[in-house]
């Protein structure tokens, strides 16, 4: 039996695919499987998957979203750890070999993350501060909070980071198809309150390529940037998070969440939304963003074009160090 399952959800990813199998082939720790999940792809997806021969699992089903794909591979994976892998970004060599070690030397881990670069054809960059990141740690190889963590604003857990025992699927849950663009977080923040400590390799050992977006999930993150999802999963786990500990920097990350949804709202000239965003989560906000809120929406579009404007400028000249969509042709 291996001890990792790779699972790889696939949506239309012929173009992209082999770099994602082969970045996990050429890992320097072998004991793993992969499992492609193609979840009803129209292109060349099967063809390109299936040249591999006995090398990767294929397992298709109708379309569902990354959610149920992710949990098909679950299911059906024959490892001790899942470790998860979208299938547009690809792993460097020893991502797998580092990832393991730590959680072999800290037996009471039930997943691991790391560091990663961001990528858009030849511009790289590294998330976070390496320096700072790795002085927080203080040479250790786990954060002993998910949510402390992530506040840091030095890290973050994407979902082709992250490395998760199978065990804790069957305590914290599976992915949900009722989210679109927030499944990951919700899986995530479902662990994090039974597991807080999570392994994490400072070294970046990935690669998230940002240019590359089928024509389904460009619409799926343009709708994303109403808030709607984002608002729904955070009222489920307002209340979810009362059924365990007080955690205080989960209210702190997720009054961030709620901040940086209600900007996103407002920066894309969504009125409504925006509105019923900071109605319904005013627990989450300072008393001023709702007069700003409404301020800010009265002439939505007008306030979106010049808030749009300013934000191009800035990146015109340079300004702006992180690699957004926004400014992908």
């Amino acid at each position: 039996m291996p001890e990792v399952s790779v699972v790889i959800p696939a949506f239309n990813a012929g173009g992209f695919i082999n770099r994602t199998i082969n970045s996990v082939l050429a890992q320097t720790y072998n004991d793993y499987e992969v499992i492609v999940v193609d979840d009803g792809s129209t292109d060349n997806t099967a063809e390109a998957v299936k040249s591999y021969g006995t090398k990767v699992r294929y397992i298709y089903q109708p379309n569902a979203g990354d959610g149920p794909a992710r949990n098909t591979g679950i299911n059906a994976a024959k490892g001790k750890w899942i470790a998860f892998l979208d299938h547009d970004d690809e792993w460097l060599p020893e991502k797998l070999e580092k990832q393991i070690k730590i959680l072999k030397e800290n037996p009471d881990l039930k997943w691991c993350s790391c560091s990663y670069y961001k990528q858009s054809y030849q511009k790289k960059i590294v998330f976070g501060d390496q320096t700072k990141l790795k002085s927080w740690l203080n040479k250790k190889d786990y954060f002993e909070n998910y949510f402390k963590a992530l506040n840091s604003n030095q890290c973050t857990f994407i979902t082709s980071t992250v490395v998760v025992e199978k065990k804790v699927f069957e305590i914290a849950g599976f992915y949900e198809s009722r989210w679109s663009r927030c499944a990951d977080l919700d899986m995530q923040w479902r662990i994090a309150y039974v597991f807080p400590k999570i392994g994490f390799c400072a070294e970046p050992l990935a690669r998230v390529y940002m240019e590359k977006q089928d024509a389904v999930s460009n619409k799926l993150r343009l709708e994303s940037k109403k808030g709607t999802d984002i608002q729904n999963m955070l009222l489920r786990h307002i209340e979810l998070a009362k059924k365990y500990p007080p955690n205080d920097d989960f209210v702190l990350y997720a009054k961030k969440t709620a901040r940086d949804a209600l900007v996103s709202a407002i920066f894309n000239g969504h009125k409504e939304h925006a509105r019923e965003f900071i109605k319904k989560l005013d627990v989450l906000f300072a008393p001023y963003w709702k007069p700003l809120t409404y301020c800010l929406t009265v002439a939505p579009k007008m306030n979106s074009a010049a808030l749009k404007f300013g934000a191009y400028i800035y990146y015109k000249l340079g300004l702006e160090k992180d690699i957004s969509r926004r400014w992908i042709p």
